[in-house]
């Protein structure tokens, strides 16, 4: 791992344990070490080390904006979870301000969207018509869990984004996963549980399925887009906080079920490694050193994102070797997950490949907006990805 790297996570893991270690920044590393904290959305937490630099005076500005941004946030969410609840429209509040509420300075924690879930997909239409008379204009978006909203103050002409999700994350080409996701945030067993923040009780995920959810909002970016160490700080944070009230056992086996065990192990002991996370944390799961530190430094490359829409082909498995007949059974795959009923006759095949390879191109230029080499590409790179956690193929399944 490269020395810089070194440098900015012990920085992180002084925030993450509330510790004053020294670290030793050379003026060298300055550049590098406020590039990394811009990509990451860290600028806080790294600002102490950059008064000697240049750029100190900028990135002071953006903490001040980052703090400011965050109280205009938090009134967005107020008022936008008020209308709903007044009219009887209960939903969860995802990520944001509630895993802000976690951090020692919660203004130090980068807002994006406001994210709201629920859990009954019958409330949407009447949710949407409710927004939509009230000032929230809807976006065209090709999404397969939520609906998004633009909503601009008049006073201000500050305008917010609201994601509302009728499935708290994406489909995924693995079937079993998708079930397990269904069954575990459906209206009849998910329970409400709530969390005060600014004086206002906000309706959130239970600390068993807020961790599960997590889990697979940090797979979604890691395979799409790369998620940046925020959402570490956001788990580590988390735990510290709720460990005693998560049943670990029960992620245990949501995650086997999923085949994502992998990835649920790889995050914890980075997390511990890295971030200063307590032993005693779900203290029987561990996962091979030296691939946390390949996992930690691939986040730290791939920089923070603020989307998980796909720009790229994510396959159903991982693979040794990506060559032309790795294509083509993904492409069979696909075929599968189209058109669950009529793959079941092999005489059809010939028919329903060629379907799905013209709704392939199609997407691949209406959808991800680029060219069919580079999506082939991505694909190559991203499988690199899932063979280093092993994604949907637990090696005990």
């Amino acid at each position: 791992m490269e020395q810089i790297y070194k440098t900015y996570l012990n920085i992180i893991k002084n925030i993450c344990t509330d510790s004053n270690d020294p670290v030793s920044v050379t003026l060298e590393q300055l550049p590098a070490l406020a590039n990394l904290a811009q990509e990451h959305c860290t600028v806080p937490f790294v600002l102490p080390y950059l008064r000697t630099d240049s750029i100190y005076s900028i990135m002071k500005q953006q903490v001040k904006n980052m703090m400011l941004n965050y109280y205009q946030i938090e009134h967005f969410t107020r008022i936008t979870v008020s209308l709903l609840r007044e009219n009887n429209i209960d939903c969860y509040l995802l990520k944001g301000l509630s895993l802000a509420d976690c951090y020692p300075v919660p203004e130090f924690r980068k807002l994006g969207d406001l994210d709201l879930y629920l859990s009954d997909p019958g409330t949407l239409s009447e949710a949407q018509s409710l927004l939509e008379s009230n000032g929230y204009i809807l976006q065209d978006e090709l999404s397969d869990h939520h609906v998004t909203y633009y909503y601009t103050f008049p006073k201000t002409g500050r305008r917010f984004i609201l994601e509302l999700h009728y499935r708290v994350v994406g489909q995924y080409q693995y079937s079993r996963t998708n079930e397990i996701v269904d069954l575990v945030y459906s209206p009849t067993q998910l329970k409400k549980s709530s969390q005060m923040i600014h004086g206002y009780s906000y309706t959130v995920l239970p600390p068993t399925e807020y961790v599960f959810y997590m889990i697979h909002h940090m797979l979604k970016h890691y395979l799409y887009s790369g998620f940046g160490i925020r959402l570490l700080c956001d788990f580590t944070f988390y735990l510290k906080r709720h460990e005693s009230e998560i049943d670990f056992d029960q992620i245990h086996t949501w995650c086997r079920e999923s085949r994502i065990s992998h990835l649920y192990e790889i995050i914890l002991e980075s997390c511990r490694i890295y971030l200063g996370l307590p032993d005693s944390t779900d203290p029987q799961t561990h996962y091979d050193t030296s691939d946390c530190q390949d996992f930690i430094t691939q986040i730290l490359k791939d920089g923070d994102m603020g989307t998980d829409v796909s720009q790229t082909l994510v396959g159903s498995s991982s693979y040794q070797k990506v060559n032309l007949f790795t294509y083509f059974r993904e492409g069979h795959v696909q075929m599968k997950v189209r058109f669950p009923k009529a793959s079941h006759f092999p005489i059809l095949w010939p028919v329903l490949w060629v379907i799905t390879f013209v709704c392939f191109i199609r997407n691949t230029y209406k959808v991800r907006n680029t060219t069919f080499l580079q999506t082939l590409r991505n694909f190559k790179k991203s499988n690199q990805k899932t063979k280093l956690v092993k994604i949907f193929e637990n090696s005990d399944s």
